[in-house]
């Protein structure tokens, strides 16, 4: 069970802190890019030296890593290197895929996720079909982790304002992810994330639903939302990967959120 593997990391570790790995090549964008130092490489060689060289530097304050699959499209057998990384340093491998499609597509999904090790994955709920994804998940030993109240500003739009039954996106999907025994939730921490949405969707949950909460560093997330949550897994990204001393910045936010847990 992921929540079992959960436990265990976030305990020998002493820490709740995810790493977002998103890498992105200069050619991509102007800002908050691969350092020059790797990119004379071959871009697949650039990404996965930046990417080991970021897990291993952040290892002794985090209990997971959780590259996007977005960033990586040209050279997904990196990814594999990656899932076998984070294990050796100790830590869970999340793939942030935001799986969202029919039961075959997603079967076929589940299948290479599994193979190339990683102990959980993101989903997106709007198919409707996250019962048979749970169950499929579950059969190949990976754990999943519900969009439900994403730090987007969009999000307030789609899964605040908007509604099922009367009642609103993210607290339907709140309690979809506690009746098909889902593993975890996405909840933003920014600003339009009050207080008693983060209460909700814990209240509805139940104790054992790990929190993969995000928003914190750029986006202006708030580090004491934190404390509304019993199983917090916090993301941190372009904050410490990017920074000039990872290990250094990682170790910041660590002491931070030590405050609030």
């Amino acid at each position: 069970m992921f929540y079992e593997k959960y436990l265990k990391a976030t305990n020998e570790k002493g820490s709740f802190i995810n790493i977002n790995l998103d890498p992105a090549l200069p050619k991509q964008r102007s800002s908050n890019v691969v350092p020059d130092k790797y990119t004379s490489k071959e871009d697949a060689q650039a990404l996965l030296d930046f990417s080991l060289d970021i897990i291993e530097q952040v290892s002794d304050y985090c209990c997971s890593i959780k590259p996007n699959t977005q960033y990586f499209l040209g050279h997904t057998e990196i990814l594999k290197k990656i899932a076998k990384k984070t294990h050796d340093e100790g830590m869970l491998a999340i793939l942030d895929h935001k799986l969202s499609d029919i039961g075959s597509t997603n079967g076929s999904a589940m299948f290479w996720i599994r193979e190339m090790g990683f102990d959980a994955f993101t989903f997106s709920p709007f198919a409707g079909n996250t019962q048979k994804t749970v169950e499929k998940a579950h059969e190949n030993n990976l754990g999943v982790i519900v969009l439900t109240l994403m730090s987007n500003p969009e999000a307030e739009k789609m899964m605040l304002d908007a509604t099922v039954n009367g009642r609103p996106y993210y607290l339907h999907t709140a309690k979809t992810v506690k009746e098909t025994q889902a593993d975890g939730c996405v909840v933003g921490l920014t600003c339009f994330v009050e207080d008693k949405y983060i209460k909700n969707i814990q209240e509805s949950v139940g104790d054992k639903v790990i929190f993969l909460l995000q928003g914190i560093g750029p986006q202006g997330g708030s580090a004491n939302k934190i404390r509304y949550v019993t199983n917090p897994l916090v993301s941190l990204g372009r904050a410490v990967i990017y920074s000039d001393d990872p290990k250094d910045a990682v170790e910041q936010y660590h002491q931070i959120f030590k405050k609030y847990l």
